[in-house]
C-alpha cells in the first residue's frame, strides 16, 4: 500500500481504514510476526504483538505525517512493543526449534560482542564453533532477552544508535552506555565460543 493511500484512508476513516489495514495485514504480517518471534521466541506472543501492532497503527494513523515508508513505521510500533513485553516480568521463553541465526549474522553479533576483531571469519565454517555460538546465544536469547533483542536489531536491523535511542526512549548518552551492557553481556553468554577462538589461535 502507497503511503498516501494509508494517510488518506487514516482521513476518510470508518470502511475506509478497515480496508486499508486489511492490506496491510496482508503485506506486512509475515514480516512482522518474525521480528516477533525472533523477538519473543514464542509464536502465540508472537501473533499477540502483531495484533497489538495492528491495534495501535489504527489508532495511531491520524499521527502518520509519511515521513517514512509504512513497514518501517510499523516495524517501530512493534519494536516498543516488544520492549514493553519484554520488560514485564521474566517468564520462560519457549525458543522455536528453526529460529536459529546466520553464520553472518552470528559473525557480525561476536564483532559487536568482545574489543576488538577476533578475526572470526577463520572459524565460522568449523562445526564445533557454531556450535558453541548457536548454545550461547540461545541462551542469552532465554535468560536476557532485552539484551540479546537490542544486539539483533543492531546487527540484523541495522538500528543505530539514535534508532535505539528512540525506542528506549534514553538520551543518546544513555543509550550508548546500554549497548555497551548489551555487548558485554553477550561476551558473557559467548564465552565458550571466545574460548575455543582463543584455543585455536584466534586473538581476543
Amino acid at each position: 500500500m502507497e503511503k498516501s493511500s494509508f494517510i488518506r484512508a487514516c482521513r476518510d476513516g470508518g470502511f475506509a481504514i478497515e480496508q486499508a489495514l486489511r492490506e496491510l495485514d496482508r503485506s506486512f504480517y509475515a514480516i512482522l510476526f518474525r521480528d516477533g518471534l525472533r523477538t519473543l521466541g514464542d509464536r502465540d506472543a508472537a501473533r499477540d504483538l502483531v495484533q497489538d501492532t495492528f491495534i495501535k497503527v489504527w489508532r495511531r494513523c491520524a499521527t502518520f505525517r509519511g515521513d517514512s515508508e509504512l513497514l518501517p513505521w510499523i516495524r517501530s510500533i512493534l519494536r516498543h512493543g516488544a520492549l514493553a513485553s519484554l520488560r514485564r516480568p521474566v517468564r520462560e521463553i519457549a525458543l522455536d526449534a528453526d529460529d536459529t541465526i546466520t553464520a553472518d549474522t552470528s559473525r557480525r553479533l561476536w564483532e559487536l560482542s568482545v574489543e576488538g576483531n577476533p578475526s572470526p571469519e577463520q572459524l565460522a565454517h568449523q562445526n564445533e564453533q557454531a556450535v558453541h555460538f548457536q548454545r550461547g546465544w540461545r541462551r542469552f536469547q532465554q535468560e536476557d532477552p532485552l539484551h540479546a533483542s537490542v544486539m539483533t536489531w543492531i546487527v540484523e536491523d541495522g538500528l543505530s544508535t539514535e534508532d535505539i535511542a528512540q525506542l528506549l526512549d534514553r538520551t543518546p548518552g544513555a543509550t550508548r552506555e546500554f549497548i555497551s551492557q548489551c555487548r558485554k553481556h553477550a561476551r558473557r553468554y559467548l564465552k565458550d565460543w571466545y574460548a575455543l577462538a582463543t584455543d585455536l589461535g584466534g586473538s581476543p
